[in-house]
């Protein structure tokens, strides 16, 4: 078994997240066989997991695709950078809050209670 390195890079990141998978001499000459439903969807999740990240299935999709081409052209390490959302930048998206509906309470200020004041005399300066 060969181990074969996917190593996905966010821009504005400097880490590098990798998921591994180890192919036999069969999967490894035909690797569009390898990436069925269940495998994009583990490796979905581990790059999710590790980087934080939301990662939509377009994605996924041309993420694994360059990644097969990549083994059967016979390249160990394939190395992608995209520009992905964070997951709290795709939750704070999807948040409806309505906010505080109930208008502030207003009140009179205590008019007897306010005093004038007194400004200093200005002082001229001579020419």
């Amino acid at each position: 078994m060969i181990n074969y390195i996917f190593e996905l890079k966010i821009e504005g990141d400097h880490e590098v997240y990798q998921y591994i998978l180890d192919l036999d001499l069969e999967q490894e000459n035909h690797p569009e066989f390898v990436f069925d439903t269940n495998l994009k969807q583990i490796i979905k999740a581990s790059l999710e997991s590790q980087s934080d990240c939301k990662i939509n299935s377009i994605q996924i999709n041309y993420m694994l695709d360059i990644w097969a081409q990549d083994i059967a052209q016979g390249y160990r390490t394939t190395q992608i950078s995209l520009d992905l959302a964070y997951v709290i930048q795709d939750k704070l998206s999807r948040l409806q809050d309505q906010g505080l509906q109930d208008p502030p309470q207003i009140s009179d200020p205590p008019l007897d209670q306010i005093e004038p004041t007194m400004l200093p005399p200005l002082t001229l300066i001579p020419d």
